[in-house]
């Protein structure tokens, strides 16, 4: 063990290094963001019996004398417990046990909450009624041992905690996606003075990257692109998603709609072609307390956003001046990006702020926010004086 801050990262499930989808991402993200910020990170994470393991070894430990800062956790979209197959070393009670024993040892203890898709009808509708009702009675469970053992929760946003029950609204801590720092040039041809109108053969690109369905409904959006000459949409999503929603989709594609696949590392060549990127979404009940990794990730290739008003993302781009934030109707989009793709200056200006800001919103400024809302105080900054004396 070194003289820096130790921390326990815990999950209670297999971390996937090749994670797409955005709760497989966050964990890597959070624990990858901790080790780079100078933390001795004591993981706990993986199937049944390993976390048991680790488990057993870290309470020895901290009975002994180890000095720990702080525990983070990333809870599965799953009751605690479920997120793994089910083996005879299964236990919905070990992982939750742990982490309130070390809270009575007097360790800062943080769970990262990223699911509230059980308290919607839609949850039913998805698993059907049955399950759904016994799902619900062990996501509560869960709930009531987070207020039991006086564990902070964390929530991607603040307006997330009215659809929390059970535990205490002053447990609550908005702790939102980070953003990975990555740089593509930017494709945006800035006019010289603002309304000059450029080139008809180099449009303005505005990118979409994400799902499609009944979260993710692009319709006025897209059917915007199709009245405005100078802007091109490319909507990124998975072939299965496409597969399903090409139907309501198809008279929008064409010479200013176009739908591509791509991800990882393959999504680099779109955000360097694109000059604005876009989260122009029907505003449901869902977005105004979602916090999409996505515009994180738009943010973190320091691309301006374009969003829609009654929702968080569109709150963000707004207070943070790195975007516009539209009502989602086909008449309003259209006049916004008219404007755009005739003042390049005006999508510039954004881009500028939006690389002035993102390094605020990194992987880890998150993993920094959560150890001072823990502790009270940068664990990193503490052991820095430390040192210095």
């Amino acid at each position: 063990m070194t003289d820096r801050p130790t921390m326990i990262f815990h999950a209670a499930y297999r971390l996937d290094p090749q994670a797409k989808s955005a709760s497989g991402i966050r964990p890597q993200r959070m624990l990858q963001a901790f080790t780079d910020l100078g933390y001795e990170v004591l993981e706990v994470s993986g199937t049944h019996a390993e976390r048991r393991d680790r488990i057993r070894d870290l309470t020895e430990r901290i009975a002994g004398g180890l000095r720990v800062d702080f525990v983070y956790s990333e809870a599965s979209t799953q009751p605690t417990g479920l997120g793994e197959p089910v083996t005879r070393a299964t236990s919905l009670r070990r992982d939750l046990s742990f982490l309130n024993r070390c809270r009575r040892a007097g360790i800062p203890v943080g769970v990262f909450y990223r699911d509230i898709y059980w308290r919607f009808p839609i949850y039913a509708q998805l698993i059907g009624r049955l399950r759904a009702a016994i799902m619900r009675q062990f996501y509560r469970a869960d709930l009531r041992r987070y207020r039991r053992g006086g564990l902070t929760v964390f929530l991607p946003s603040e307006r997330m905690g009215k659809w929390v029950p059970i535990v205490p609204p002053d447990r609550f801590v908005p702790l939102p996606p980070g953003a990975e720092i990555r740089d593509a040039e930017s494709s945006t041809s800035t006019a010289t003075d603002a309304g000059t109108a450029p080139d008809a053969a180099a449009p303005l690109e505005v990118l979409y990257v994400g799902g499609l369905g009944k979260n993710y409904q692009l319709h006025e959006t897209a059917r915007a692109f199709t009245r405005v000459e100078h802007a091109r949409l490319t909507i990124c999503t998975r072939e299965a998603d496409w597969a399903a929603a090409a139907a309501e989709y198809g008279e929008f594609v064409g010479d200013r709609v176009r739908v591509v696949h791509r991800s990882g590392e393959e999504l680099r060549e779109l955000y360097a072609a694109a000059d604005v990127c876009v989260l122009a979404v029907k505003p449901i009940v869902y977005w105004d307390f979602a916090s999409p990794m996505k515009l994180y990730e738009y943010l973190g290739y320091g691309k301006p956003v374009l969003a829609s008003e009654g929702t968080l993302a569109g709150r963000v781009v707004e207070s943070e001046g790195i975007g516009w934030t539209v009502p989602y109707r086909e008449d309003a989009l259209r006049a916004v990006l008219e404007r755009l793709s005739a003042d390049r200056g005006e999508v510039e200006r954004c881009a500028v702020r939006a690389r002035e800001v993102r390094a605020e919103h990194s992987w880890e400024a998150r993993a920094r926010q959560a150890a001072v809302a823990l502790t009270g105080s940068d664990p990193l900054a503490l052991s820095g004086d430390r040192e210095a004396s």
